[in-house]
């Protein structure tokens, strides 16, 4: 078994939302690179990171300090929050991510979920995130409608290797 270690960003710090609530957060680091490098020393194999503000806003928006915890890290990382296209999932790689996460726009948009399974394979994993049995997306500002199980099935259905 493998625990990833997360890394949520807000405003340029780490932060731990209570429940996904926005209004309700605790910084846990001025600078999630910091934090990033204590999970490596601890021990962590792997770390979880999620762009809050990408997720709220559809696209990335803490980019410099992804490319700082992707700098200083001697692990793998996985970045997710806002990638709702092929283009961001490739700038995230570039950048030196190890894996993009894909989360509301496999609610949203399953057809590019199974295009990235083409262009980005093993390269990506798809998050799920629920509330009470139901898929939460857009930064858990909403429900889908969605039971949390049918969309994985559906995720192994268009051949997605990772959720």
């Amino acid at each position: 078994m493998i625990i990833f270690p997360a890394i949520d960003i807000r405003g340029g710090k780490c932060v731990r939302l209570v429940e996904g609530r926005f209004d309700r957060e605790t910084v846990f680091a001025d600078d999630p690179s910091d934090m990033a490098e204590r999970f490596s020393d601890a021990g962590a194999q792997f770390i979880h990171v999620v762009d809050l503000d990408g997720a709220l806003a559809g696209g990335g928006r803490n980019t410099d300090v992804i490319r700082r915890i992707v700098a200083r890290s001697r692990i793998p990382i996985e970045v997710g929050g806002g990638v709702r296209t092929l283009q961001a999932m490739d700038a995230l790689l570039n950048l030196g991510v190890a894996r993009v996460i894909l989360g509301s726009v496999a609610v949203h948009n399953p057809a590019l979920v199974a295009e990235a399974g083409k262009e980005f394979p093993g390269r990506f994993v798809v998050g799920i995130d629920a509330r009470n049995g139901e898929v939460a997306v857009d930064g858990w500002g909403s429900g889908s409608g969605m039971d949390y199980i049918e969309l994985g099935k559906r995720m192994v259905e268009v051949g997605v290797e990772h959720i």
